[in-house]
């Protein structure tokens, strides 16, 4: 494998664009509605993308607190999906697409300390007089992207939020002991509401950040374990779709998809 420095595509992503513009063969993830919605809106597959990077993933410095050591992890992460979203919107336009749809995120231990996040997704070429500007990004389906462009909305990007938060409470241990029965646990609840919150405020951020009107919210993932019976920190990531209005009314124009009824004579 040729010796690759970190920037552009990968050796392994430009022999696959290579090899699709030499035999003209357009691979596609999505599913059959997926296939269909999207042509609905116009939209045809050129070929499935990726972007990956793995990265060491855990505490770093035993003088730090866990609150420190949480914050630098969610830091990890979120650099991890902006460089695996980097990466497959790079083959993306390497393929000569407008857009990628359907994008699915996957993150696998390898070894309990480094982490593979992978982005993988369809990308996809507009059959319409109006080409987007810029290619735009989104996690939902084929099917979705049509509803919404008929509702006179267009995907953007895929927009993500990570944040993360740490909370001390000596009344922990309290709350959890053999004894304490069934009742709440202050520091987890204020640390899940407090870190979801932050997640979402950050995805606002980005939606706002592209210029957007509104976002889609597809998933919203929590990960939560207590220090050493007196603390609990957590990380928090929202995942979707910021979107933009491109048409006013009832419904928005599309090209009709033609379709012969079977049950007519």
């Amino acid at each position: 494998m040729p010796e690759w420095d970190g920037r552009g595509l990968p050796p392994v992503a430009r022999a696959r664009v290579d090899r699709f513009a030499a035999s003209g063969l357009r691979t596609s993830l999505l599913s059959v509605p997926g296939a269909v919605g999207a042509e609905v809106a116009g939209f045809t597959p050129v070929g499935e993308v990726m972007g990956c990077v793995v990265q060491q993933v855990g505490w770093t410095a035993l003088s730090q607190w866990a609150t420190e050591q949480v914050q630098q992890m969610a830091a990890t992460l979120r650099e991890g999906y902006a460089t695996a979203l980097g990466r497959l919107t790079e083959e993306a336009s390497a393929l000569g697409a407008d857009g990628v749809l359907d994008i699915r995120f996957t993150t696998t231990s390898l070894d309990g300390t480094a982490q593979e996040l992978v982005a993988l997704g369809t990308a996809v070429r507009a059959e319409t007089t109006q080409r987007p500007g810029r290619l735009f990004t989104t996690d939902l389906p084929g099917q979705d992207v049509g509803k919404l462009m008929q509702a006179g909305w267009v995907p953007v990007r895929v927009a993500v939020g990570v944040a993360a938060r740490g909370r001390f409470d000596y009344n922990m241990q309290n709350q959890t002991n053999f004894w304490a029965g069934n009742l709440e646990v202050d520091a987890p609840t204020r640390v899940v509401n407090q870190v979801r919150a932050a997640a979402r405020a950050e995805f606002a951020r980005a939606i706002h950040d592209c210029g957007a009107d509104g976002g889609i919210v597809s998933d919203l993932r929590l990960r939560t374990w207590p220090v050493q019976e007196v603390a609990v920190v957590g990380i928090a990531s929202v995942i979707g779709t910021a979107i933009a209005r491109f048409h006013e009314g009832p419904a928005a124009p599309t090209r009709a998809l033609k379709i012969l009824p079977l049950n007519r004579s």
